[in-house]
């Protein structure tokens, strides 16, 4: 078993995990960055952070202009309408999804902490029926600095009532990694699929897992 006596909580990230959004993200921020002629990076290094941030960084990093707060804001938007749009149309979650939330659920308190803004994770939320599992949600919306920054983490763990000793996080990419070890979780579990094996070990999982099933054989 995955999750020991000693783990009274598990907080879970959305995007990669409970479904499978990786590619239609991917596919959104492409067509927002072709149109603003900035390129696009391999997805698994921004998977996992806020929009606004990623947009922000790709666009000094690669305009000799700084980049402005209009221009931010609005490829912001514009990626998160399509995204929007195409999870609405596919609805890819995770198979087993509720299923696993359910069982885990009988023994620990569940948290969901995503980078999503609260728009997209109140559509998963209504999309998986999984909203009654979780005793916490907490958006990028919600806190001033998105992962590898380790802020919405602590903030699901305090409205969870448990300290990081007794917490676990299941994530998919390396910053989500990083930001629960960064909170001092003490179980941080990967799922494979947005990043290989090998880097999800390599930025500081505990355990790499194959799909949400395998969390409770």
């Amino acid at each position: 078993m995955i999750f020991g006596p000693h783990i009274r909580a598990i907080v879970f990230d959305m995007d990669g995990v409970l479904w499978h959004s990786s590619a239609i993200h991917a596919a959104a921020y492409k067509a927002v960055l072709d149109e603003a002629g900035v390129r696009m990076p391999d997805y698994a290094r921004i998977a996992g952070r806020r929009t606004d941030e990623v947009m922000r960084e790709l666009l000094e990093a690669q305009r000799t202009a700084e980049a402005d707060a209009k221009t931010i804001a609005a490829m912001t938007q514009a990626k998160q309408k399509m995204a929007r749009h195409l999870l609405r149309e596919a609805a890819p979650i995770a198979p087993g999804c509720a299923g696993v939330l359910e069982r885990l659920g009988r023994s620990c308190s569940l948290g969901l902490a995503s980078s999503a803004s609260a728009g997209t994770v109140d559509l998963f939320l209504e999309a998986s029926g999984t909203r009654g599992l979780f005793a916490a949600v907490v958006s990028g919306d919600e806190v001033a600095a998105a992962k590898p920054d380790p802020a919405i983490y602590l903030a699901a763990l305090q409205r969870l009532g448990c300290g990081p000793a007794a917490a676990a996080v299941v994530e998919d990419a390396p910053n989500g990694i990083a930001a629960a070890r960064a909170a001092g979780i003490a179980l941080v579990v990967a799922v494979e699929g947005t990043a290989p094996r090998a880097a999800l070990t390599q930025a500081g999982a505990h355990r790499v897992v194959g799909n949400l099933a395998e969390l409770v054989l």
